[in-house]
């Protein structure tokens, strides 16, 4: 029978393990205009404690998977005129290989082809009419709602989605999403606050993710020690058995 507090040591040091590895994706995106880090969800202890009570399994973490941050990034300037962010709740909406995707990183540049593409991937941006397509070097125009003008005439609308259960997105990168359920609630926003020239940031910060770090270090330092007092302990133990 497998010994409970070993298998307490090895569940905190996977639990630890995995949240290590989303802080570091979080780290390596604190760069990425409009990326959502996801955080790693652990089961609760008065759960673990009930079943414990129940004699079901020992007390431990118990990983039940992961939650996005939604949370909005700071806008900055960049003066880009297809440099877009928005100012409430929602996504820009682009073509991309499996269907729509969805997205905040508004880093956006005219193709060849007239089409207005995300700077990463070059995944079409949708209007209501479809991709949108603009005259290249004309100068472009996005009002507050979305409206695309080039040389002063009105070519199409961004399309700017939101969903009734954000948490039904599932990440392709850390800021591009689709759908992980058939029947997503999706809602279109009407007055989606665009602004153009500026960008949103990353929702993660280097400085708080590092101290993040430090303390999952200290865990992960008490939990190997646990595991490893409590192997000695065992092995003494055994060693005594065999002289009596």
């Amino acid at each position: 029978m497998t010994d409970p507090i070993l298998k307490i040591g090895q569940a905190g040091l996977e639990t630890t393990e995995e949240k290590v590895k989303a802080l570091t994706n979080r780290m390596v995106n604190a760069e990425t205009p409009g990326f959502k880090g996801s955080e790693v969800v652990v089961r609760s202890f008065p759960l673990e404690l009930a079943a414990a009570e129940k004699r079901l399994q020992p007390e431990k973490p118990q990983v039940d998977g992961t939650q996005i941050n939604f949370t909005r990034g700071s806008l900055i300037r960049t003066g880009n005129p297809t440099d877009l962010a928005l100012g409430a709740d929602g996504f820009f909406t682009v073509l991309c290989p499996w269907g729509e995707g969805y997205t905040r990183d508004g880093r956006f540049e005219v193709d060849a082809q007239g089409r207005v593409v995300t700077v990463a991937g070059k995944f079409p941006l949708l209007g209501q009419n479809g991709p949108i397509v603009v005259t290249p070097g004309s100068e472009i125009s996005i009002s507050s709602q979305g409206e695309v003008k080039t040389d002063q005439s009105v070519s199409d609308r961004i399309r700017i989605v939101n969903f009734q259960n954000q948490q039904e997105l599932e990440q392709v990168n850390g800021s591009i999403f689709k759908t992980s359920a058939a029947q997503a609630a999706i809602v279109d926003v009407e007055s989606p606050r665009l602004v153009q020239g500026y960008v949103e940031a990353s929702n993660s910060n280097v400085v708080d993710e590092t101290m993040n770090l430090i303390l999952l270090n200290r865990i992960f330092t008490l939990d190997t020690k646990i595991v490893s007092t409590r192997d000695a302990m065992l092995s003494r133990a055994i060693e005594m058995g065999k002289t009596q």
